[in-house]
Order: C-alpha cells, then structure tokens, then sequence
C-alpha cells in the first residue's frame, strides 16, 4: 500500500541544488555555511541522497540535528552523515563554518562496485550519524573538500574525491568504534543502534516498548535505562517522537491526505492520529501542514 503514495514532493538535495544555481547535470552538490541562511527549511524532511560534513567551529546549543527522533550537538569537528530514507530536522539555524557535500548512488555509476555505499552503515538507521574528529582527522577531510571545491566542475574527477572522503570517514568510525570497545561501552552502543533501527523499520506496526524489548532479548526497564544512557530519553519517548518526525515529514513534504498517512503510520483512524498528533505537537496535523 505504502509503494503507490508520492514521497518525493519535496526533495531538499534538488531543492538547494536550484536555489543555489547548481549543475543539475552533476549527481552532487558542495553545501558551506552560506547554503542554508535562505533555505528556511525548518520542518522536518526525508532525505533522497546521501550527505556527508564536516563542521569547523562551533555551533549555538540551541542548534540540534535531529536524526529519527535522535538529536545531535553539533560542535568544531563533528563529522556528520545522513543517508536516503531518513527524517532529519534542524531545531535552530546552522550558521557554523562547515563543508558538506551531497550526492546520490548515480555519482558512481561509472565505478565498479557502487554498491559499496551499503555498506557504510553511518548514513542509515540505527548508525553512528555524528562522532568527532581530532584536529589531525578535520585538517585531512577539510584538505580533501579543498581538492573537490578544486575540481568541482571536473565530471570525472568527482567521483574518485567523494569516494576518498567517504573512505576517510570510514576510517574514523572504524577508529572510534574500537575507542568504544577498548572502553568497554560497545554493548550499550549496540543495544542503542539495534533499537534505533529496529523502530525504523517496524514502527508503523509496532509502537509499545516491550516488542523492541522482547526482539533485543532484555527487559523493557533495561531498554529504558540504556537509552536514558545513550540517548538521553526513554524508550516509549523514542518512539513517539520517531514517529512524530515521520508524520510532520509525510505533512509537509508530501500530498499525501491525512487518511493516507494515519495509514502510513499505522494508526487505526484518523481520529486517533490526529488526536496523537495533537497531544505531541499542540496542533492539529491539518493545522501543522497549513503551517
């Protein structure tokens, strides 16, 4: 059912890529601290490419990304990805020194095994979507977007420097995965990433704690305090905010009715939704996408 609604209304990768005059001919685009100043995108939104930044200075503790229903503070050397199908928000404005680049799988359609963007589990659910980087580790990715900036209008080119940087944050996950480890904070971690992605991909039809409990084989309480731990909220709080991000997305970035996405998100009827809804946002879905 969910395969026939249009989720593409609002695609941000094409809408910034226009506003700032970019190649559409180039499956990728350079974002800096300008890009966003007259975006005015401040509702929540799907993504359909993959992202990848790295921001410089520091930014106001207002400013959270929130990825899902997970909120990141952005600081000076904070590697940040997302990848297609996620639900993103910036709770502030984003006015901090950065480099981003953004692209799709189409970037590497002259290379041989594209598919190896799969397996870079940090642009998806229940991945690492924000660590920080050492002052060695920002000065080597700032040199790489330096070199792309440089052959930015080279179409061969591109793809073997986005691939270099995409291989640099690789590196620097792998590294910091195994600081988790040797710190013997890895199976909360885990517990954490497993729950993230379970709820993303079965949230529609299962939105009570003790279900994501029972299939990470621990106690609802244990689920709780993990996330309280690593997240800073509780399970059912997880939750109900991961779907309230999916809703205001489908709200705002599509045209699908609202019985459509009552459906979507597997509410019994509207009314339920739309009272749901109401009781997180203190306004009516139709109301928000009035907005």
């Amino acid at each position: 059912m969910q395969k026939k609604y249009n989720l593409k209304s609002f695609n941000l990768y094409e809408f910034l890529k226009h506003q700032n005059a970019h190649s559409p001919s180039l499956p990728f685009f350079l974002a800096d601290s300008h890009t966003y100043r007259s975006a005015h995108v401040n509702f929540p939104f799907r993504t359909f490419s993959y992202g990848l930044g790295v921001t410089y200075n520091g930014v106001s503790k207002d400013d959270v990304f929130r990825i899902g229903s997970t909120d990141y503070n952005l600081k000076a050397g904070s590697l940040t990805t997302v990848g297609p199908g996620l639900v993103c928000q910036w709770t502030g404005n984003y006015n901090a020194e950065h480099d981003t680049v953004y692209f799709t799988e189409e970037l590497f359609a002259s290379m041989q095994g594209k598919s190896f963007l799969q397996a870079l589990s940090f642009f998806f659910h229940g991945g690492n979507h924000v660590i920080q980087l050492t002052a060695e580790q920002v000065r080597k990715m700032k040199s790489a977007f330096a070199l792309l900036k440089a052959v930015k209008d080279e179409k061969e080119a591109i793809p073997g420097v986005v691939h270099t940087i995409l291989m640099l944050a690789n590196t620097y996950h792998s590294i910091q995965n195994d600081k988790l480890k040797s710190a013997g904070g890895s199976r909360r971690e885990e517990i954490a990433q497993k729950f993230r992605k379970l709820v993303a991909q079965d949230f529609s039809k299962h939105k009570e704690v003790a279900y994501y409990a029972k299939s990470l084989n621990i106690t609802p309480k244990y689920l709780s305090e993990v996330l309280q731990i690593e997240l800073g909220k509780s399970a059912k709080t997880f939750i109900d905010e991961f779907v309230m991000m999916e809703a205001k997305s489908l709200l705002r970035q599509t045209t699908m009715s609202i019985q459509e996405i009552c459906h979507w998100l597997g509410f019994d009827d509207a009314s339920h939704f739309t009272k749901s809804f109401k009781k997180m946002a203190k306004i009516t879905p139709s109301d928000y996408r009035k907005g």
